[in-house]
């Protein structure tokens, strides 16, 4: 909290102090996937035995064992900030418009979003409440649970984009992650009650 937030961001050229335009003020914590101790299992400690014995044998430099991990799941990866100045901030979305509330998800929905990276976009919800695993690079990976996910919509620098009903200006989710075959969003709910905050409408 109270990290400055750049617009443009940093990747686009932002620096602090001239592109300081907000203040974090809160944000979920993401809860990475921990490794347990090796596992006790004797059939387990065999085959690890048997594959490093190879790797010997050929000279390799491999070396492998047996490492269990406790997954914790996330419901959203999102944070909220307040502007400087509110005559920086629009209250509308660059080719969406306006907002007027929230829906709630449904396989088929069409949707669209605005974003960074692909400005303006459309799919539809392939599956709701689905669980996936995210990479965060540098080996952490999270797993999110009860997430919404569509085809191919969105690229790198498009996290952050309202998931918007194609047929209303209500909001559905909020993106935060993606494929070159999907797009994960998160339901707009969860988005409003961890942040404590509301979509007007």
């Amino acid at each position: 909290a109270g990290d400055p937030i750049l617009q443009p961001g940093p990747i686009d050229g932002g620096r602090f102090p001239n592109d300081h335009i907000a203040d974090l003020v809160d944000f979920v914590p993401i809860k990475f996937n921990q490794p347990e101790p090796p596992s006790d299992c004797g059939t387990a400690r065999a085959v690890i035995a048997v594959l490093n014995g190879i790797c010997r044998v050929i000279s390799s430099s491999t070396r492998y064992q047996v490492v269990r991990v406790q997954a914790e799941e996330n419901l959203v990866d999102a944070a909220v900030a307040r502007p400087l100045n509110d005559r920086d901030i629009m209250d509308e979305i660059l080719e969406v418009g306006a907002i007027s509330g929230t829906v709630e998800a449904a396989p088929g929905m069409p949707i669209r979003k605005s974003g960074r990276t692909t400005a303006l976009t459309t799919g539809e919800i392939m599956s709701i409440d689905t669980t996936v695993t995210v990479s965060y690079g540098a080996g952490r990976n999270a797993v999110f649970e009860q997430q919404l996910v569509s085809g191919a919509m969105s690229q790198p620098g498009d996290s952050g984009s309202l998931i918007v009903d194609a047929g209303s200006q209500r909001a559905v989710g909020l993106l935060f992650a993606g494929s070159d075959q999907t797009t994960i969003f998160s339901p707009i709910e969860f988005v409003q009650e961890l942040l404590n905050v509301t979509v007007d409408g």
